[in-house]
């Protein structure tokens, strides 16, 4: 992993321990052109998105939430 890689990663870790997460919250990372690039969903199991979350996911190209992989970056 390289250096800028790593630096960013603990940036993100930083950010995320200080929002006040909830165990059901939904975020959403978008890159400078508008491309969605990752997706943090809720830790529950199996579930149905919200519609207003499934409108979000439906604007960038992502059908199924099933579909999405957290570990993968999606643009």
């Amino acid at each position: 992993m390289s250096k800028v890689t790593r630096e960013l990663e603990e940036e993100i870790d930083e950010f995320l321990n200080d929002v006040n997460w909830e165990d059901e919250d939904y975020a959403f990372i978008i890159g400078p052109k508008g491309e969605l690039k990752s997706v943090l969903l809720p830790e529950t199991g199996v579930f149905v998105a919200p519609k207003n979350v499934q409108k979000i996911l439906k604007i960038f190209g992502v059908r199924d939430i099933d579909d999405i992989d957290n570990d993968a970056t999606l643009h």
